[in-house]
């Protein structure tokens, strides 16, 4: 099994994750179609967002997107996931993403896509982030991202990979116990850990049929925001010191009193943390969705949150 690190960001690193537009849209600049840019609403305090598109080129010439801005952000880069001998690598494209002619290039989680970088102002759902996008012949334009809800799913997220389904189900049928505290470690270490990538759990905190976990693997952390499902636990997403606050967690899903005391609970477990450890769960940048959709969350846990801090 790879590691925590090499495993959360394919769903999207750091705010990264499916989340669909409320309306359909396109834009369009020489032969270049723009089509559905989206982007998630991100936690309270985050300072990174991803955007996803697709570039249709309908032209007879090859093209390149160069660049983007946006007054929402310090900076757009634009980025590239993939695998490389096992681990998830992201790293930003300083030539751009090429769009040949006649194809069509989708900026998706887990593979090409715009980073929004150091926002000023977190994107909320239901407005849209109005960015300009620069193509190396076809020249400039602005698009709008519509920011849909931060717990949302991408509905042409398509779960057919079924070598991975088969994992997914043999971690279904782990026996789990029935105290949280024993359960929700020994389910993310059944996940994520390796014998040469020890995975350290806590604290945890539990409220209701959520749950927060510290953890640290590798010189990274984070923390998990936890669902109850049936008879055991689920990973729904994982953040940083967004999960800290109670205004984020009831962005999740949460009602207000389990938000509330969930977050009064992790500040008291805290208090017992080092400095050191504290640090390294405020390292996780933005937000990764786990949990893209029902009876899906160890699928994706599979594939997400592969290199967070590059």
């Amino acid at each position: 099994m790879k590691s925590l690190t090499t495993r959360l960001a394919a769903i999207a690193i750091a705010t990264l994750a499916f989340v669909s537009p409320a309306l359909a849209h396109e834009f369009k600049v020489g032969d270049i179609e723009i089509g559905h840019p989206y982007a998630r609403a991100m936690l309270p305090g985050a300072k990174v967002g991803g955007g996803y598109l697709k570039l249709t080129n309908e032209g007879s010439a090859d093209d390149r997107l160069v660049s983007a801005t946006s007054d929402r952000a310090g900076s757009i880069q634009l980025h590239e996931m993939k695998i490389d001998n096992g681990v998830m690598i992201m790293r930003e494209l300083q030539g751009g993403i090429a769009v040949p002619k006649g194809e069509t290039v989708e900026l998706k989680p887990g593979g090409y896509h715009v980073m929004f970088m150091n926002v000023k102002q977190p994107f909320k759902e239901g407005e849209t982030v109005k960015a300009t996008l620069t193509f190396e012949k076809a020249g400039s334009v602005e698009v709008e991202f519509s920011v849909g809800s931060p717990a949302g799913g991408e509905p042409e997220m398509k779960h057919d990979d079924h070598a991975k389904h088969g994992d997914h189900a043999a971690m279904q049928m782990e026996p789990q116990s029935a105290d949280p505290q024993e359960a929700i470690p020994a389910k993310m270490k059944a996940i994520f850990e390796t014998a040469d990538k020890p995975l350290t759990v806590g604290p945890v905190v539990v409220e209701g049929e959520w749950a927060i976990a510290g953890w640290t693997q590798e010189g990274r952390g984070g923390r998990a925001l936890l669902k109850k499902k049936g008879d055991g636990w689920t990973i729904y997403l994982c953040s940083g010191d967004g999960l800290k606050q109670a205004s984020a967690l009831k962005s999740m899903g949460l009602s207000e009193d389990e938000a509330g005391t969930l977050s009064t609970k992790l500040a008291d477990a805290e208090t017992h943390v080092d400095p050191e450890t504290l640090a390294l769960f405020a390292s996780f940048e933005g937000t990764v969705m786990v949990e893209g959709a029902e009876d899906h969350s160890d699928h994706n846990a599979h594939d997400a949150h592969k290199d967070h801090g590059k």
